[in-house]
């Protein structure tokens, strides 16, 4: 038989190319249900880092070398992650912010919706943030 009398044929039964796009669909289908979890989880881990790191500067009253420590340990499994960065906002010094004064830590990233090969094809920027209050008192 050729194709084009496959393709064209009305009849109920099942062939091989009608199957064959069936489980390339489902496949395609499969693999962006992946990828949109797997981003959804990068979204977790960037929301926990923003946390720890509001936790780390409320301690400490402000930003300082462990601050970028920290952010390096937990940004570590996150290497799939394109300019993984954080800011912390404040209304005067980020390295020493008086005790009650707010802050805001903002954890900026760029992850893809790709494929089967990570083909990359959708950029998503996401961001994540957190809000705290120094519990240092400088004098």
């Amino acid at each position: 038989m050729n194709i084009k009398k496959i393709i064209r044929s009305e009849r109920g039964d099942v062939s091989y190319i009608s199957t064959f796009v069936y489980i390339l669909v489902a496949m395609i289908m499969v693999a962006f249900i992946l990828n949109v979890f797997h981003i959804i989880s990068v979204k977790q881990e960037m929301d926990h880092i923003s946390d720890q790191l509001v936790k780390q500067i409320q301690l400490n009253g402000g930003t300082n070398a462990d601050t970028g420590a920290l952010f390096s340990y937990l940004a570590a499994p996150l290497s799939e992650v394109e300019g993984l960065t954080y800011q912390v906002t404040s209304s005067g010094s980020t390295s020493r912010i008086q005790i009650g004064t707010p802050f805001y830590v903002t954890v900026t990233g760029r992850c893809y919706l790709g494929g089967f090969w990570k083909m990359n094809l959708v950029p998503i920027d996401m961001k994540a943030n957190g809000a705290g209050v120094s519990e240092h008192y400088w004098k």
